[in-house]
């Protein structure tokens, strides 16, 4: 007498799901870290009523009221700074100074000339929205 055999088949795992979790955890947590920088820096933005998001071809340069400045999360003198924004010009179109609201006029000034010097057309200052 003749059983019939059965062949066990294996297991299949669809990796394809796998991966586009994997994705959008990577996703979510890029973005995250993005957004905890600006509370990492230890600046208290000025306010302003009008706001525009930036936009990816944006360099951004932290000027805390105390401490050494950031170009591209790099720290950066100020006898370094006119030579790194050059420089990185290239790369960028638009320069946004993420600065205390406490830092003097002058300062703004002399780095919105550095900017002009080294080419760039659009110099914006980071703000945080009013509480209405």
């Amino acid at each position: 007498m003749q059983f019939e055999s059965f062949q066990r088949e294996q297991p299949k795992i669809n990796v394809s799901a796998l991966i586009d979790v994997v994705f959008i955890l990577l996703i979510f947590v890029v973005l995250a870290a993005n957004f905890d920088r600006i509370r990492e820096m230890n600046v208290t933005l000025p306010t302003a009523s009008e706001a525009s998001p930036s936009t990816s071809d944006t360099l951004i340069l932290v000027v805390p009221s105390s401490g050494e400045m950031l170009l591209d999360d790099q720290p950066v003198t100020p006898e370094e700074l006119p030579d790194r924004l050059e420089a990185m010009r290239q790369e960028f179109e638009i320069l946004v100074l993420v600065g205390d609201g406490q830092i003097p006029l002058e300062r703004t000034v002399q780095i919105f000339d550095y900017a002009r010097a080294a080419g760039f057309d659009t110099v914006s200052i980071a703000t945080r929205e009013t509480s209405r």
